[in-house]
């Protein structure tokens, strides 16, 4: 009686659509099979296929399969015993054998990247020998075989003999220039003849010219040669059926694979044809949330109905996509709104969606959120028929009737103009009764309507929802918007304005409308101005939110640039200065005429220069890190991190510690009840409890501090220091360095290592050591490369160099210092 949900859907126009995308034959046949199915596991492999697929698109490759001919007539003979193909068709089956070598090769080295279409593509070879004996103008090689190989040779011996007989008649018989030439009549050599001199030429005559001037004759000689030929071209056909018949029966023995391959080929050109459409329709591949307790909820964001929207691109227009959200304990939408406001379109849309995600196809939205429908029940459009004596009304009744068996909790139901076709508040009763049925089963239902009843049940009733297509009064058209929460107005009176009916009668109209009816269409109308002005209120929050927080960015970046400036000036000066120091101190040691003495002094020197770049260095390093927590926790962007509560037992000392306001994690060296002392690389610091935020484990400082080039167990020592501001106090002193022959700076930043190195040198130097060893181990080689760049320099280095393997190798350097 009604139509299938696919048809009254336009399902078919969908897959109308995705055969636009394919490529080949093959893939539009499998196209043409798509329906729905309600297999978790098939639709999810199926979604993750083309996930891999729009991936592959978006790296800028492509995959297509548009030389590839039809092989379903030839694949019908290979099933018929005894069916030979043709040169043609064979060559259409080695494209097709091709085209599998040709896919796995593709995806050789994607693999990892794309592991799903690997897989799909890595098909085991086939045979090869087709192109072997098949040349691609379709005739066959004569490699073929040795026998058509011999075969084809003796024709050319035969057809070179009897041309040189024929020559020598023609030379023979003195014939003038153009009538000296062999040509071939009826498969046979023969030479032209004139008329007159016919009886001169024994032999048979195989035609003659237009003019009948000229006869061809097969001279007595030439009999013989030419049988031999005809005998030949016999062996030679007979040989490539020969040829033709076993290449068939190769092909028919692996036609197994061969379908496989073609069914493999079918699926990439409908998994890349379903891509490009997700890409050109901005398509969301569908979710499947397993079922909890209660039914999955339908939640579709920015849908559009795909057909519709083909169709306004090609009239330059763009479609209004609309977003709803139904399940759990709500189970019912009731639509209205006016005529043309798009409320079937609506209905369509969700039950498109729904047939699209089911059949592996991407959904027309940005998101869809869709349970697994054991099938979709539809009533839209009119189902009046002459012929079986039915209105409106009676197909309508019928078609909800067979809904009505059918319908499961897993069924979505999708009825247009429910209640429409006879009086109105029978129509409308009807309708309430039907809704409540397909609410009592859990149904998730959809159902558009004009009736005010319906829109005051959809109001009270629990599990029952209103929804409106918007109306704009302003301009009196549609906006197709759909409005989830709010019931529609009808505006039957005023679109009867909006089309030129007169003013009077529109008047009187309006003038036999019921009191109730005018102020439900007020208070209607209201809810609608409402909801715009809230709507408008929130855009314009989250547009100043951006604003604020582009000026916020702005800000910060300004004032990082203005801080690393005023750094880089900093160190400039103090770089300027430590040299003009060191020549001072040069010019001063020069000037010393006793050798010992000179260097003695100049060891003090280098000791003393050292001295005071560590302090300046740790000085600085202390300011600044009181500057930045400060001028962070000003402007509000100090790292966004997780706040968790922080337990007294935690605090213990050697633990790794986040502190309000500063940037990277710091070591709890000591503690009482109001205060503790952190440690942050050479600094260490004297804060609140309080702004202790969080507990670092080791695994994420170690990760932490890779990330910042720093270790997380730099060596640190006690010292005294000065206060900073801001309730911090920073200590900064350089440990006492080793006195023996090695030191270890493992974990040290370059800078670091340097400045302990150098003191340690001066020990070294005074101890009266001649050779020492630094371990700064392998790492990224940057330490390494950093300590040989500071050794080079250095005065009292006289060489250096890399230790024996057995000791340590490259991990390991070696210093000789100067006597």
């Amino acid at each position: 009686m009604s139509r299938p949900a696919e048809e009254v859907l336009e399902f078919d126009s969908l897959r109308e659509i995705l055969r636009r995308y394919t490529t080949c034959a093959l893939g539009r046949r499998s196209v043409e099979q798509f329906a729905p199915v309600s297999e978790r596991a098939a639709l999810e492999a199926a979604f993750a296929l083309i996930r891999e697929a729009i991936a592959y698109l978006r790296g800028g490759s492509d995959l297509g399969f548009g030389s590839l001919a039809d092989p379903q007539e030839w694949l019908a003979q290979l099933e018929a015993p005894g069916a030979v193909l043709s040169p043609a068709e064979l060559l259409d089956a080695s494209s097709l054998l091709d085209t599998v070598v040709w896919l796995k090769q593709s995806f050789r080295d994607d693999a990892a990247k794309f592991p799903l279409l690997a897989a799909l593509a890595d098909l085991r070879p086939l045979v090869a020998s087709v192109r072997r004996a098949i040349l691609p103008n379709g005739e066959i090689s004569d490699d073929a075989s040795s026998e058509l190989k011999r075969i084809r040779a003796n024709i050319n011996r035969a057809r070179d003999t009897i041309q040189k007989t024929l020559r020598q008649i023609l030379r023979a018989r003195g014939e003038e220039p153009g009538e000296d030439y062999v040509t071939l009549r009826n498969d046979r050599f023969v030479i032209p003849v004139r008329a007159a001199d016919r009886r001169q030429v024994q032999g048979v005559v195989h035609g003659s010219s237009a003019t009948g001037q000229t006869v061809f004759v097969e001279p007595l000689e030439a009999v013989e040669l030419n049988n031999r030929l005809v005998q030949l071209a016999e062996e030679e056909a007979a040989e490539i059926a020969r040829i033709l018949a076993e290449l068939t029966e190769r092909l028919r023995m692996e036609l197994g694979p061969i379908k496989f391959a073609a069914a493999a080929i079918a699926e990439f050109d409908s998994t890349f044809a379903r891509a490009r459409f997700a890409r050109e329709f901005n398509c969301a591949l569908p979710e499947f949330p397993a079922s909890t307790g209660q039914k999955c909820e339908l939640k579709l964001e920015a849908a559009r109905h795909p057909v519709l929207e083909d169709k306004l691109r090609r009239q330059g227009r763009a479609i209004v996509p609309i977003a709803l959200a139904l399940g759990g304990n709500e189970t019912v939408l009731v639509i209205s709104g006016p005529n043309t406001g798009g409320k079937t379109v609506a209905l369509k849309t969700v039950g498109l969606a729904a047939l699209s995600a089911q059949s592996g196809i991407p959904v027309a939205a940005e998101r869809a959120q869709l349970p697994l429908f054991d099938r979709v029940l539809v009533d839209i459009g009119d189902e009046q028929s002459i012929a079986a004596d039915l209105s409106t009304f009676s197909a309508h009744t019928l078609n909800l009737k067979a809904m009505l068996e059918a319908a499961t909790e897993r069924s979505l139901v999708l009825v247009d103009e429910i209640g429409t076709g006879t009086a109105p508040e029978e129509g409308s009763a009807l309708a309430v009764a039907l809704l409540e049925e397909f609410r009592a089963r859990r149904c998730l239902t959809l159902a558009t309507t004009h009736h005010d009843r319906l829109k005051a049940y959809a109001s009270t009733a629990p599990g029952v929802l209103n929804a409106a297509v918007e109306f704009d009064e302003v301009n009196l058209r549609p906006t197709y918007r759909l409005l989830v929460g709010v019931p529609g107005v009808s505006s039957g009176i005023e679109i009867a304005r909006r089309l030129g009916l007169p003013e009077a009668l529109i008047e009187r109209a309006r003038a036999q409308l019921a009191p109730e009816t005018r102020e439900a269409a007020a208070l209607i109308a209201y809810l609608h101005r409402s909801r715009d002005e809230l709507e408008e209120i929130k855009r314009e929050a989250a547009r100043q939110l951006k604003q604020l927080e582009e000026e916020r960015r702005k800000l910060q970046t300004e004032w990082v640039e203005r801080q690393r400036q005023r750094l880089a000036e900093l160190e400039r000066k103090f770089a300027e200065m430590g040299k003009q120091y060191e020549h001072e101190i040069s010019s001063a040691v020069e000037a010393v005429k006793d050798r010992e003495l000179r260097v003695q002094l100049e060891k003090q020197a280098r000791r003393r220069m050292a001295k005071v770049r560590a302090q300046a260095s740790q000085e600085a390093d202390a300011t600044i890190v009181a500057h930045l927590a400060e001028s962070q926790q000003d402007l509000g962007v100090a790292p966004a991190l997780p706040q968790e509560v922080v337990r007294p037992e935690q605090l213990v000392p050697g633990v790794r510690v986040r502190v309000r306001g500063l940037g990277q994690p710091v070591v709890l060296r000591r503690r009482d009840e109001s205060s503790a002392e952190v440690e942050a690389g050479p600094l260490r610091m004297k804060i609140p409890l309080d702004d202790i935020t969080a507990i670092i484990s080791g695994e994420a400082a170690a990760q932490h501090a890779g990330r910042r080039g720093v270790s997380p167990y730099a060596p640190t020592g006690e010292r005294p220091g000065r206060p900073s501001g801001s309730g911090i106090t920073v200590h900064a002193q350089a440990g006492e360095e080793p006195a023996g022959d090695e030191i270890n700076v493992i974990g040290c930043t370059v800078e670091e290592a340097t400045r302990r190195v150098d003191k340690f040198l001066d020990g070294a130097a005074l101890a009266g050591k001649p050779r020492v060893r630094i371990i700064h181990g392998h790492g990224t080689g940057a330490l390494r490369r950093g300590l040989a760049e500071f050794l080079a320099g250095h005065p009292l280095v006289e060489k250096f160099f890399a230790e024996e393997a057995d000791r340590g190798g490259t991990a390991v350097t070696i210093v000789n210092l100067k006597p």
